[in-house]
């Protein structure tokens, strides 16, 4: 039964991407862009974990058989949802758009991407530079304060801002100094970090904002090309991070790179379906705590609250809390600090059943995103842009890892797009067959 349900998920996932590209025509379509990862975790991950007899080791059939169902269920939720929201988008009909006042945009992107800068020289500095910051694995630059260390953000929202259709001018020197300069802390982490959200998040928001910017496309070929060697990269960073460091005298290797699906208690399949055992044996669930406490509490800093999350949800502070206190009674193991339970065991941790609807909206505002992006262009397209590279906290980590980097880059570009649309003079009407180069 097990292998039944994962030849579904792989068979499913195959087919919502093709049909998400021959009814959209656009490559960066969200279910193209974000079901490899889906695929990844629910299909390659427990067949590799199979075939080398590993998986019952940590878990029963059982167990896995019910983790493995509930993982169709919610792909399933998750890509009708996505087109539930297409068809949303596209019952508007018709929309009249405000051209942005290019001047105030650029101005508070720099202005926003300065503020980032300075946060991070800041945590550089009290780090010790680069050698400080990056001489040890896994490195990276540090503040005690949470504001300082989110201001970072603030760099990747403005390259975002930079990257807009109004704003991408590659004939510039002014525009590739600046989209230089605020890249490459983001390059730094990504690099002698050894860190898969960076690499992944500054590759799909630099690639993907330039084609839109530019009202095109990659081809099929460039685009699967750029995205396997996107997933190798990633592979080959995490597989070596023990090695890559400042000063590292260790050799890199592409040996260790497929150790990333060995099983083991910190295995994001293994982890998944202790925590969703864990959490349905024990009855213990969130019902959007966490959810709630990255929007409510993680804003209050510790210098005013400091028993803050002790208070509200202590168990934030060890793997975001979605193993529970039960889980080395239930599973006979303990989990590993640092463990990411993926999007399934995450939203079902925290929603139990009500998991299913919750990922139904979710796909429905990709969607809904995707299809404004493309047919009304602006903060839209940016919005998107966001909800994109974002997917790989979603998707391979946890729900709250998502939340508040969403909250931190949709809230700060909003804010500039809507102040440079009122300075804006003209308007326009929508049309699906203008804006981002897609129909």
């Amino acid at each position: 039964m097990l292998l039944i349900l994962i030849w579904l998920t792989v068979a499913l996932v195959a087919g919502w991407t093709l049909y998400a590209y021959s009814t959209s025509g656009d490559i960066f379509h969200p279910l193209i862009l974000t079901l490899p990862m889906y695929l990844f975790i629910y299909g390659y991950m427990p067949l590799n974990l199979i075939e080398t007899g590993e998986l019952f080791s940590y878990v029963t059939e059982d167990q896995a058989v019910f983790a493995q169902g509930l993982a169709v269920a919610i792909l399933i939720a998750f890509a009708w949802g996505c087109m539930r929201g297409v068809d949303s988008a596209d019952s508007l009909g018709r929309r009249v758009i405000t051209i942005p006042d290019a001047t105030t945009l650029r101005n508070g992107a720099v202005a926003m991407g300065g503020v980032g800068m300075l946060a991070w020289l800041y945590m550089m500095a009290t780090t010790g530079g680069l050698a400080g910051a990056f001489g040890t694995a896994y490195g990276g630059a540090w503040s005690d304060s949470g504001y300082i260390r989110d201001s970072v953000y603030l760099l990747l929202a403005a390259l975002l801002l930079l990257l807009s259709p109004t704003l991408c001018a590659p004939r510039s020197y002014f525009w590739w100094a600046t989209v230089v300069a605020f890249a490459t802390p983001w390059v730094l982490q990504a690099t002698l970090g050894a860190r898969r959200g960076p690499t992944f998040v500054l590759a799909v928001g630099l690639g993907v904002s330039w084609y839109l910017a530019r009202r095109q496309r990659p081809t099929i070929l460039f685009a699967s090309t750029a995205g396997a060697a996107l997933g190798l990269l990633m592979l080959f960073l995490v597989s070596n991070r023990s090695a890559i460091y400042i000063g590292s005298d260790q050799e890199l290797t592409t040996e260790k790179m497929t150790e990333v699906a060995v099983a083991s208690e910190s295995n994001e399949y293994i982890f998944s379906v202790g925590c969703i055992t864990t959490a349905r044996e024990t009855g213990r669930y969130f019902w959007g705590r966490r959810v709630l406490a990255q929007v409510f509490v993680r804003p209050i800093p510790r210098a005013i609250w400091p028993t803050k999350y002790e208070d509200t949800v202590p168990e934030l502070e060890q793997n975001s809390g979605v193993a529970g206190a039960g889980l080395e009674t239930v599973m006979g193991w303990r989990e590993v600090p640092g463990a990411a339970a993926a999007m399934v065991a995450d939203t079902w941790v925290e929603f139990s059943w009500g998991a299913i609807p919750v990922c139904f909206g979710i796909g429905w505002a990709y969607g809904y995103w995707w299809r404004r992006a493309v047919t009304d262009g602006g903060r839209w397209g940016t919005q998107y842009v966001i909800l994109l590279l974002l997917s790989v906290y979603l998707i391979t980590q946890a729900l709250e890892a998502f939340v508040f980097r969403l909250i931190i880059l949709s809230v700060a570009t909003e804010w500039i797009w809507r102040r440079s649309e009122r300075a804006g003079a003209a308007t326009a009407m929508a049309d699906p067959a203008q804006s981002m180069g897609v129909a």
